[in-house]
């Protein structure tokens, strides 16, 4: 056993990204290879072993939950894993805190959506300034639920591996989904993917696209969020910022 089986230990405590969200930035596991031995996936904060000396370079991938779902955690597919090299000994402790950013090559069909400026989601989603952080608003006081959808549309791939981010706190339940316009026949598919309930808190999503985007294979999309107003209450809002699309 390498070592005689004596390892040293490293600590993850958290993950930082190139762009960071409101609260949360979602990364919730490291995927870990030490000099090219895969050691698993580990839920931060971790302090894992490592059985290997003196020179050990460690790659880390960053985890998320796939939908937010947290029994479906896989690697994010366009953030570039974390390399470095350490000079380690048997039974010490050490500590690294992992930094991603977006690969090279990864495509964003718009503009990172922070409703700094006007929104690109049309007067039912309010622009909300406050604290210094902007972000967006839709409500639902009224007997129906309020939908936002994206003005422009813009082309996807169907063959790529297509993914939506975004932050939201919201007050009432609602649901984010895209609609596919075909050029011939002028024809409208709506396609709601994720039903999403209410935090109080910031939270980020990574919402996995592909399937569907494969399945409609539509000439132009754009993304729509919808709040709903539950029977009997009072209604609330939803709260949505740092929307990002982006493929490989």
């Amino acid at each position: 056993m390498p070592n005689g089986g004596v390892p040293f230990y490293m600590r993850m405590d958290s993950a930082k990204v190139t762009f960071p969200s409101v609260g949360d930035n979602g990364i919730k596991d490291v995927w870990v290879e030490a000099n090219s031995t895969n050691l698993g996936a580990y839920e931060m904060p971790c302090n894992f072993p490592v059985l290997a000396t003196s020179t050990v370079r460690f790659v880390v991938s960053a985890g998320v939950y796939e939908s937010g779902q947290s029994s479906v955690r896989v690697i994010y597919p366009f953030y570039q894993p974390d390399t470095f090299t350490i000079t380690a000994t048997n039974a010490n402790q050490y500590a690294h805190h992992p930094s991603f950013s977006y690969k090279t090559g990864a495509t964003f069909p718009f503009p990172n959506e922070t409703f700094s400026l006007a929104s690109g989601f049309g007067a039912k989603m309010q622009r909300i300034d406050t604290l210094g952080i902007s972000f967006g608003r839709i409500t639902a006081q009224t007997d129906s639920n309020v939908e936002a959808a994206q003005i422009n549309t813009y082309a996807l791939p169907f063959d790529r591996d297509v993914w939506l981010e975004f932050d939201y706190k919201s007050e009432v339940p609602f649901y984010t989904g895209f609609y596919g316009s075909y050029l011939s026949g002028a024809s409208v598919v709506r396609f709601p993917v994720l039903f999403l309930t209410p935090r109080d808190n910031w939270t980020k999503i990574y919402l996995k696209l592909a399937d569907q985007i494969n399945a409609v294979r539509a000439d132009k999309y754009n993304l729509f969020f919808e709040a709903l107003r539950p029977y009997g209450s009072a209604g609330g809002s939803v709260s949505i910022d740092n929307v990002k699309l982006v493929y490989l």
